[in-house]
């Protein structure tokens, strides 16, 4: 049986017999003054409360790009772990500014590897949605010359990864951010497949041929949380404004009509 826990923003935890992989653990969730304003710094405490409960070994943290709700708890993460790291040159770069060396693989597109379990990890060159205005925010590689902590524009984006996780018959896709490259998407298929919200309506596809093209069995929204607000107790999250999750819905059942939408809770696990 496979359990999959929503971290919040595109953080997911998927667990199975005992391997754990988590993709995109952002646990700290800085204000926004301090994302606006300030150096960011990872909540040690909010990590030490998170990793003391992970049930089961972590076989690996992947990272599909590495802007800070995604990437910045990931280096202090894995110095409690210790497991394998999956990402981009930038991750690495990151690393190394946090004065840490990994056993890292390092992706350009359309690697794939292989966990304990025989659980195959790939990554699918991707696209960012367009947010901020419009726009791909913090674009470009980070900074190698640049000095722990950071601030928010110094996470820039990398190389851009749509993680395709395989667990015996079962595959899983994480679209951490609302865009898609057609060519790098044609031929893969998956059963569940895990949207980032934000940004959709400026890339129609996304909602439309994106899920035609991947024919999920499952499809969760995700990413629609405000993330610089620490998870309530009860693991009810705010929403992002703007986000229109009810108007993703609808055109996820115009387009995907045999798949089932399932909105998560960061308190739940997911059994598939």
């Amino acid at each position: 049986m496979i359990e999959v826990r929503w971290l919040g923003a595109a953080g997911l935890e998927i667990s199975v017999d005992g391997t754990v992989i988590l993709i995109d653990p952002y646990l700290s969730r800085p204000g926004k003054f301090s994302v606006l304003c300030r150096k960011l710094r990872p909540s040690q405490a909010r990590i030490q409360s998170y990793t003391s409960r992970v049930s089961g070994k972590v076989s690996a943290v992947i990272c599909g790009h590495t802007h800070f709700d995604h990437a910045l708890d990931i280096p202090d993460i894995v110095s409690r772990v210790h497991c394998r790291v999956i990402g981009s040159r930038s991750l690495k770069t990151l690393f190394e500014i946090s004065g840490m060396s990994p056993e890292m693989e390092i992706c350009t597109g359309n690697e794939s590897f292989e966990l304990e379990g025989g659980i195959k990890v790939g990554m699918i060159p991707s696209r960012h949605g367009l947010v901020l205005f419009g726009k791909v925010p913090y674009q470009g590689e980070i900074d190698p010359r640049a000095e722990a902590p950071l601030k928010a524009n110094q996470y820039c984006l990398g190389d851009m990864f749509m993680p395709k996780i395989e667990i015996g018959e079962v595959t899983l896709v994480h679209a951490g951010s609302a865009g898609f490259i057609e060519p790098e998407v044609r031929g893969h298929k998956c059963h569940i497949l895990f949207m980032c919200v934000p940004g959709w309506k400026r890339v129609p596809d996304y909602t439309a041929k994106f899920v035609q093209m991947l024919e999920p069995e499952v499809i969760i929204p995700f990413h629609f949380d405000d993330f610089t607000v620490p998870i309530r107790p009860t693991g009810k999250v705010r929403a992002l404004p703007f986000t229109d999750l009810k108007g993703f819905i609808e055109r996820l059942r115009r387009y995907a009509p045999g798949a089932v939408v399932r909105i998560p809770n960061p308190a739940e696990i997911m059994r598939f």
